[in-house]
Formats: structure tokens, sequence, C-alpha cells
């Protein structure tokens, strides 16, 4: 049986629940939810984005955290299951003043129309 994630755009949390999903949309979710290096049969699956919760809402930030979404959603286009991959991060002020909200759209390799995910990371 396939499963969805549905994931709430305010506060970023998910849950799963028994609907019919886009394999593509699991695969973006668990790619930047699962820490790298966490996965035994995988150690390169995941991402590092766990890495910027201790730090500061800066330009730097931002741009590392556009970095580990494009590395973590990079097996997609190497193994053929997406054709491109834009992620955007900006400031989200809306609930706190450190909270980065990274929005990701991929491309899948079959021509259907783009998938979208939006996600939230707290920062300091």
């Amino acid at each position: 049986m396939d499963f969805a994630i549905d994931i709430d755009d305010s506060t970023g949390y998910s849950r799963m629940t028994f609907e019919q999903a886009g394999p593509l949309l699991n695969n973006i979710w668990l790619s930047l939810t699962v820490q790298r290096g966490s996965f035994f049969y995988r150690p390169d699956f995941g991402s590092r984005l766990h890495l910027l919760h201790r730090a500061k809402l800066t330009p730097s930030t931002i741009n590392l955290a556009e970095g580990y979404c494009r590395e973590a959603l990079q097996w997609l286009i190497d193994s053929g299951k997406a054709a491109g991959i834009s992620v955007t991060a900006i400031r989200d002020t809306t609930e706190s003043m450190s909270r980065l909200k990274l929005l990701v759209e991929v491309t899948p390799a079959a021509g259907a129309d783009p998938v979208a995910f939006t996600t939230f990371i707290p920062v300091v």
C-alpha cells in the first residue's frame, strides 16, 4: 500500500496518511528529512540540513541550506527520476525571526508537472 506525506505549510510538520501519493514527493521528503549518514544501506543518502539547527540566520546559512538540499536531491537526477531541481531558501518571519523556509521544486523526468515541496528549518 502506498502512503502520502501530509505537510502543514505553516509549521512544516508532517504526518503519514494512507492516501495515494506520488513517489517523487515521498522521495523528496525522505531525502530532506533523513540525516545524511544515518541510513545503514546507503550512508550517502539524506541531507545535512540538521547541521544548520544551531547556525545563525545569515546569507551564508541560506546558501548552505540551498546547497544541502541540492546535494540531498541530486540522486533523483542521477537515477533518472527527475530532470531538474530548483531550491530557494528565504527567511520566514511569520512565526519566528529564526526560521528558514525552503521552497523546492523538482521536475519529473517523465515530463509531468513539477512537484513542489516546502519545509522549514529552525535556526538561531
